[in-house]
């Protein structure tokens, strides 16, 4: 990195987090609106860093929305203290979601949900079971006097075996045999978790699909024309006494997703109200297809922090060392830490860093390295203003893993990286309208400063549909010897009470690349629709038609879910 720059650089990233947007939810007055950051993505869905501290809980359902406006719904397939893994429906997975700010909305559940047996020690159950009547209550009111004959009470065993899951049938088919890039895909997808395994602690959670494609585009791809199994979790858990647990099999770790997918065993031990160690050891998985590999070992250690509430001041904080072999060599040793502080619903402050500490001979790079920041603040100064800054920096981390993964050599691609301050603004208008705005300056290697921003507005509520919502998005875009501005038109519109959902959006664009100038053009066009034909069975589908750089396509999906 260039020493001369790093002051300005650093004085950007704190004067970044000096205020930030945290705006107010909007919804019936039962929904929570919290807001968060896509993390990490996965093939099963997308991990964000809210959890059950802002009301997420495993098997809740909601809707959230994407900093463009466009709307999806999801399922909490897991959930930690602050991350949680969100399963996404009907939203088309055809760009990239990473680091995306999101609102999220739904109905907190009361305390008799969230209280279920499983959630509670079976000591707890025995003293719930035996205490006394409160008077009032039915129970007082049934209140057998001591000499009195006692009835018998026929025994109810606890539920064992509890599934919840479902499978999905996906078809795909891209139009586009003039330029060679038509191909068909078939998925078959299924994820889901079984709890209480014969009455005993112990759960699994399973998510994975089968693969198989053909066609004349990217034919060196691994599944074409042959079936391919992906296993994205296959993992037991069960809780242990004093609050932690015990994991293993193949996951992502919520509590450090840095650490990516791993084949091997975690475990968690409490130490008080506020202090929690955690340790794991295990194999990567293959880095291209996930295949089952033992030349990744690993072994990481973290520790938890936590002080305070959320109505008030409060903070919590990840700190982890992670050790990786390649090959039977020391290839990495890094610093990885996630912290959350805040003051209420007024002032919140999140980061995650990557910190690389040279363990093994850098060929290019030398040195501690910071290699990956991404670090925010949200501010609400009312109910319909709030101001949002961060910095973010990434660049590849020098080691023998990353370099075996590139198709040749090039010091180019250990470069590094870049680095992207933007702050931005969230105002509450009048008729139902929300406008946000947003302005980055990126610093990167390859191509130099540019700055960007973007402007959306959106309404929600429209033809008597309190929860549809359409928005406009202007944004500017810019690159190496590239200019030109680009909008999306995007809708959400829910039918017969949610059982029908509609999303179409529209993308134009106009481009100066060089001497060549482009006038406004439609770079694609798509509606995507998910209808609810039952409790348990969905029925989805889409089209969509892109324009760019000379080549058309049209792609096609549709698919059925089953959901138990």
């Amino acid at each position: 990195m260039n020493t001369k720059t790093q002051p300005y650089r650093w004085g950007l990233a704190a004067a970044g987090l000096i205020l930030l947007a945290f705006p107010a939810g909007v919804g019936a007055a039962a929904q929570t609106t919290v807001h968060g950051r896509v993390t990490y993505e996965a093939q099963e869905g997308v991990y964000v860093n809210v959890g059950t501290d802002g009301g997420l809980v495993q098997g809740l359902v909601g809707s959230l929305q994407f900093e463009d406006g466009r709307t999806a719904q999801f399922e909490v397939l897991h959930a930690a203290r602050q991350s949680a893994l969100l399963r996404l429906v009907g939203y088309p997975r055809t760009e990239r979601l990473l680091d995306r700010s999101i609102e999220i909305a739904f109905e907190p559940q009361s305390t008799e949900q969230t209280a279920a047996p499983r959630g509670g020690s079976e000591q707890a159950q025995k003293e719930a079971a035996t205490s006394p009547p409160v008077p009032g209550t039915a129970e007082a009111k049934e209140f057998v006097p001591l000499l009195a004959s006692v009835p018998r009470t026929p025994e109810v065993s606890a539920p064992q075996n509890v599934s919840h899951g479902r499978i999905e049938l996906r078809q795909s088919l891209q139009m586009d045999s003039e330029n060679g890039l038509g191909y068909s895909s078939t998925r078959l997808r299924s994820s889901g978790s079984m709890e209480r395994i014969k009455g005993s602690p112990w759960s699994f959670a399973w998510s994975g699909d089968l693969r198989y494609r053909a066609g004349d585009a990217f034919q060196n791809h691994p599944d074409e024309q042959e079936i391919h199994p992906d296993f994205y979790r296959l993992m037991f858990q069960r809780p242990i006494e004093d609050g932690g647990f015990l994991r293993f099999g193949r996951f992502v770790p919520v509590e450090l997703p840095g650490l990516g997918y791993v084949d091997g065993v975690q475990g968690e031990t409490r130490r008080g109200e506020g202090l929690r160690f955690g340790a794991m050891a295990g194999l990567k998985p293959g880095r291209v297809n996930l295949d089952a590999s033992v030349d990744e070992p690993l072994v990481a250690g973290y520790t938890t922090v936590e002080a305070g509430r959320r109505e008030g001041p409060y903070y919590s904080g990840t700190v982890g060392l992670l050790n990786s072999y390649y090959h039977g060599k020391i290839d990495r040793l890094a610093l990885l830490m996630d912290q959350r502080a805040g003051w209420g619903p007024r002032f919140t402050l999140y980061s995650t860093a990557a910190v690389d500490l040279n363990a093994a001979a850098a060929e290019t790079r030398d040195g501690i390295r910071l290699t990956q920041l991404d670090v925010f603040a949200e501010s609400r100064l009312s109910s319909f203003l709030g101001l949002r800054a961060g910095a973010d920096h990434w660049e590849r981390p020098d080691i023998q893993a990353e370099r075996d993964l590139l198709a040749f050599a090039d010091e180019r691609f250990f470069d590094n990286g870049y680095w992207r301050y933007w702050v931005g603004s969230y105002q509450n208008l009048p008729w139902s309208l929300q406008l946000y705005e947003e302005v980055s300056l990126i610093d990167a290697d390859n191509t130099g400063d540019s700055t960007r921003y973007q402007v959306r507005l959106t309404r929600t509520g429209l033809f008597d549909m309190r929860n549809a919502s359409a928005s406009l998005t202007a944004y500017r875009l810019a690159g190496n010897d590239t200019d030109g501005y680009g909008c999306r038109v995007s809708g959400y519109f829910p039918f017969r009470a949610g059982r029908l959902i509609a999303q179409p959006a529209a993308g134009f664009r106009t481009l100066q690349t060089g001497s060549q100038a482009q006038d406004v053009s439609l770079t694609y066009l798509s509606l995507y629709l998910d209808g609810r034909l039952s409790k348990t069975w969905t029925l989805f589908g889409g089209l969509n038609y892109s324009n760019g750089a000379g080549v058309d396509s049209t792609l096609l999906e549709v698919g059925l879910r089953y959901s138990w």
